[in-house]
């Protein structure tokens, strides 16, 4: 059924492309300024929408390859709008040819390509958000400037004659650049979901062959303009769809799993809570009762004079490592829990004698941790420890742990009391 399912989702969406490019095919044959402005209007705003999410939402996402990506697909966007508004027809500003739009487009092509190969290098490092926005600002401001007033960029159109040889060689120069990026990119699929991989992988793919089609056009309201747009048309979609859309679902999605795991963990120890203890006894109470079960309660003793002579961050610290060494002296298949304050209980599938061995190890190991920290002179611990018998409810078993570990705490005699 998930077969046939996903056939008629694939077969859809074909569906849907082809229609588009029918669409784009009629919009273009009848009006190519207005296919063009739909086309560059579309990479702009998806580059702001890139910009946007990766920003706002890289303190939940901390995806540094998405904020780079979003940083530098600003100002790519904003060569792109420069592109669209000096397009032949456009009349917004005076005595341009179509060599400026062109001149544009090839500027922001080798600011995308260099921004798609060095991203990947981003993936686990960090970088100063106002260094890389100030970098191309500059560049963008560069080549602005130096195409649109000053007018000493190399020439890219020249009408009557087409394309120049800085242009034709300009993007196989990005086309490079771009299969450079690909395999940046791939050396470090590892870090990137295999769906992202794939479509990003794509996109770069399409930008190569939007490139190689720019250098077949001799006018630029032709067929091979038109191409060349198209592929980049399915370039900016991909990136959209893995991104865009992505950026704002995987953040959402780590929320969620940190929102999960609070609810079942305590935040200072990172051992489970009250709330799971029981849960957890619960479920292992009614699976299998034929296992042995039991429960070991620890109350620390004397945690107070330590909060009050070293204050509550040392008890912190001193909660922290006790969950731990508690951590580290029961099986993998035990659970540690913090009830509360200074007092943690661990669920056992036990012998009688495993228990006896597993409170042994704990003790030896508080022994250790207080002769390496003065602080810990008179922290001690007391375990009470109890076994599922017939008959017995599961509070019957807390109460018997609760009350053998109260008991070993009131038999003993601290002369510094």
């Amino acid at each position: 059924m998930n077969i046939v399912n996903d056939n008629f989702s694939s077969n859809k969406n074909l569906f849907k492309i082809l229609i588009g490019l029918l669409l784009a095919f009629i919009i273009s044959s009848k009006n190519y300024l207005l296919f063009h402005t739909i086309v560059e209007g579309w990479a702009v705003v998806i580059s702001a929408i890139i910009y946007i999410i990766a920003v706002r939402t890289y303190k939940h996402s901390q995806n540094n390859y998405l904020l780079f990506l979003g940083i530098s697909y600003l100002f790519v966007g904003t060569l792109d709008f420069f592109h669209l508004i000096t397009y032949k027809g456009i009349m917004i500003f005076n005595n341009l040819t179509p060599n400026h739009p062109t001149q544009l487009w090839i500027a922001g092509r080798y600011l995308e390509a260099f921004s798609l190969a060095i991203a990947p290098c981003f993936i686990h490092r960090k970088f100063s958000r106002l260094g890389i926005a100030a970098v191309y600002s500059l560049l963008t401001s560069f080549f602005i400037i130096s195409i649109i007033w000053l007018e000493n960029f190399p020439n890219c159109f020249i009408e009557g004659e087409g394309l120049t040889t800085f242009k034709i060689i300009s993007e196989y120069i990005i086309s490079i650049i771009l299969i450079a990026g690909i395999y940046n990119f791939h050396i470090n699929k590892q870090n990137i979901c295999s769906s992202m991989y794939k479509l990003l992988l794509f996109s770069m793919v399409f930008t190569i062959l939007s490139e190689l089609s720019f250098t077949l056009y001799n006018d630029v309201y032709g067929i091979m303009n038109f191409i060349g747009h198209i592929f980049k048309l399915i370039s900016y979609s991909l990136i959209f769809h893995e991104i865009a859309i992505k950026g704002i679902e995987h953040p959402y999605d780590r929320i969620y799993s940190k929102l999960k795991k609070s609810a079942h963990t305590d935040s200072l120890t990172g051992l489970y809570n009250r709330k799971s203890f029981i849960e957890k006894l619960e479920k292992i109470y009614t699976r299998d009762k034929s296992s042995p079960l039991a429960i070991l309660m620890l109350d620390l003793d004397n945690f107070k004079i330590i909060n009050d002579k070293y204050g509550h961050q040392t008890g912190d610290r001193v909660l922290q490592e006790f969950a731990q060494l508690l951590e580290e002296n029961i099986r993998k298949s035990d659970i540690a829990c913090r009830l509360g304050g200074d007092e943690f209980t661990v669920i056992l599938r036990a012998t009688e004698g495993e228990t006896a061995q597993i409170i042994k190890r704990i003790r030896n190991s508080l022994k250790k941790w207080k002769q390496k920290d003065s602080t810990l002179k008179h922290l001690d611990v007391s375990i009470g420890s109890a076994r599922l018998k017939d008959g017995y409810s599961i509070d019957d078993l807390i109460k018997e742990a609760d009350n053998n570990m109260y008991e070993e705490k009131e038999n003993k005699d601290y002369n510094y009391r």
